[in-house]
């Protein structure tokens, strides 16, 4: 799970009043206004890099990335060490896959601002990024060291230690999340798959359902696809393959429940139920995150099924030279 630089921190000092009334309509969630008045403190001071920071964040609410970048980079020309835009720079570096460069970038703030948890915490996801995992342990240690109550950051650094192995170690860090993510289902989602990979599974399925209990209380087909792998770890399958049909009554076009519904199948020996499942879902997502093991699984289970079928076509073909003698 991420976490993102955000529009916080201690600003530089300089507020002019085109900048103070951006930020009141930015806290309105008046972007388009809010453009505006950077844009007419820049034309007055052009080095206000505070104004150019804002600039680019109120860019992004508008879904201007390139712009918002171009804006970071100034208010990083004019004021270097502005650790909040070199923040969130480094976030749309990795969204747009300039993951070294990312990196570079954070490791300079965190080096000039190490007293700045966020930055640590966005260092070590970038880390992670790059497949240094433990660069990114080390970064995710120093971010809660500072802030022991980081939520994000303690539930990726969670997930880190059960991905290199150390899953007690992990699930010790997901139950300290579990405890600061009531009512947060994003945060609580994480942190039932990782009880999960740990085959914790009577955990994972008792936060999945305070995931789904959060929020409006209404399920999602994300959530209930989830609670139905928890329920299979418990060994519950009829529990489970409920929670599929609910998640696609709710979306018959959900493709992530059909995979699962053929892994079921397979581990079942249902091959010709496994196959369809199989096939369905790569007719909604043929290049979807799943693509390649369904293609494979769906290859397996139609060669399972042949032979099933030459096995029993054998097993009658040996009957009726019994019934012949």
């Amino acid at each position: 799970m991420q976490t993102a630089a955000t529009h916080d921190g201690n600003p530089p000092p300089v507020l002019s009043p085109d900048v103070e009334q951006g930020e009141k309509l930015l806290g309105q969630g008046d972007a388009k206004g809010a453009r505006a008045a950077f844009l007419r403190a820049i034309k007055i001071h052009p080095e206000d890099a505070r104004a150019y920071f804002d600039l680019g964040f109120a860019l992004e609410q508008l879904r201007r990335p390139t712009r918002a970048m171009r804006a970071y980079r100034r208010a990083l020309a004019i004021k270097p060490n502005f650790f909040q835009a070199q923040n969130n720079l480094a976030l749309m570096l990795r969204e747009r896959g300039a993951k070294r460069e990312a990196v570079q970038l954070l490791r300079k703030s965190a080096s000039e601002n190490p007293n700045s948890a966020s930055t640590q915490a966005n260092l070590a996801m970038a880390l992670e990024d790059v497949g240094d995992r433990a660069g990114a342990l080390a970064a995710y240690e120093r971010s809660l060291s500072l802030a022991p109550d980081g939520l994000m950051a303690r539930l990726n650094y969670g997930l880190l230690l059960i991905q290199v192995g150390k899953p007690d170690q992990g699930c010790d860090q997901l139950e300290e999340a579990r405890s600061a993510a009531a009512g947060d289902r994003p945060a609580l989602l994480a942190i039932g798959q990782g009880f999960r990979l740990c085959k914790r599974g009577e955990d994972a399925v008792g936060v999945m359902e305070e995931a789904i209990a959060a929020g409006d209380g209404q399920p999602t087909p994300a959530l209930l696809s989830e609670l139905a792998l928890a329920q299979r770890v418990v060994g519950d399958r009829q529990a489970a393959k409920q929670s599929l049909e609910e998640a696609l009554a709710l979306d018959d076009r959900y493709a992530t429940a059909y995979y699962i519904l053929g892994n079921m199948a397979g581990s079942a020996q249902r091959y010709e139920q496994a196959a369809a499942y199989y096939d369905r879902y790569l007719k909604l997502e043929p290049q979807g995150p799943l693509a390649g093991r369904a293609q494979e699984r769906l290859r397996i289970v139609r060669n399972l099924k042949a032979r099933t079928r030459r096995q029993r076509l054998r097993r009658l073909l040996n009957w009726e030279a019994c019934l012949e003698r």
